[in-house]
């Protein structure tokens, strides 16, 4: 499933979907194609379970925090409170209820990793990675981090502990400003939980693409649901083996890299590195140039 149209479920429905339709794929496989795709749904329920503990997180985090704050005000006045720099503002915000989100995030990006280097194994037992791959997959989940929180959740959290404070020294009642500031919250999470869904998928089509990287392969298998719902980008690509020089020519039409971020937002697609004997023994299709081409065009008719 990889489309604008799951918005149009909920999230658990789409989820169950996703699977669904990998499982009903697998139902007329066997070999190791069939092994793939068994270890391909495992990384996909790894990713959604990711997903749904982080907004499991983020609401407790909201609870945690919204709570904190008001005692903070109750003791203190909120005129002093403004002047806290935005360095301090952060470390207030994740001392006093978002630091477990943080945590959360970097678990369940682990898990992630561990998913993906288990389907790897498949392809080649003997998989190592170096120090330069490490620091990668590192880097990779530092920037996924850096960009949730300090580029969207504290920017917002901040901006509106800030505007509830000067409405409390505006003689707000307390009580009002804070419900105000928890509906906000709450409002926000729906974008960061996009936000966060698109860089758990993203962060772990990295570690594919260290994992390719490290075993020096340069073809992709394109896997996930094939359905009403797939995006005309990724139709043409499901199931199919795209080369790196193929790979390159790919256009999601999202400005987001097509080898991390596959169709873009929502996107429950995901690249598994092969060998040319893999490729034989599974009996796996080349991706054409035609099918790159109606890839980028289905993606220029979004």
């Amino acid at each position: 499933m990889c489309d604008d149209s799951i918005r149009l479920l909920s999230e658990s429905e789409a989820d169950k979907r996703a699977v669904s339709e990998l499982e009903k794929q697998l139902k007329n496989q066997s070999g190791i194609k069939a092994e793939l795709t068994k270890a391909k749904i495992k990384e996909l329920k790894t990713q959604i379970n990711a997903e749904k503990k982080m907004k499991q997180s983020l609401q407790k985090s909201r609870k945690a925090f919204t709570k904190n704050l008001k005692k903070i005000v109750q003791r203190n006045d909120p005129a002093s409170l403004l002047s806290l720099n935005n360095n301090d503002m952060n470390q207030l915000t994740l001392n006093f209820g978002y630091a477990e989100s943080v945590d959360e995030f970097i678990e369940q990006s682990e898990k992630i990793a561990e998913a993906s280097k288990a389907t790897a194994s498949l392809i080649n037992p003997d998989l190592t990675f170096d120090q330069r791959q490490l620091r990668i997959i590192d880097a990779a989940k530092t920037a996924a981090t850096q960009r949730i929180f300090d580029a969207l959740i504290l920017p917002k959290l901040n901006s509106g502990v800030r505007e509830a404070l000067v409405a409390m020294t505006l003689e707000v009642p307390i009580n009002q400003a804070m419900s105000s500031l928890a509906q906000s919250f709450e409002q926000a999470e729906k974008r960061q939980l996009t936000e966060i869904n698109t860089q758990i998928a993203s962060y772990g089509r990295t570690i594919t693409a260290s994992i390719a990287d490290a075993a020096g392969l340069k073809y992709f298998l394109y896997t996930g649901p094939q359905d009403g719902l797939t995006r005309k980008f990724c139709s043409p690509l499901v199931d199919k083996v795209v080369s790196q020089e193929q790979m390159n020519d790919l256009n999601n039409g999202q400005g987001l890299a097509v080898k991390t971020s596959g169709g873009g937002y929502n996107c429950r697609h995901s690249w598994s590195p092969v060998t040319e004997g893999f490729i034989q023994a599974a009996k796996l299709d080349k991706a054409t140039s035609q099918d790159i081409q109606a890839a980028n065009n289905g993606a220029k008719r979004r």
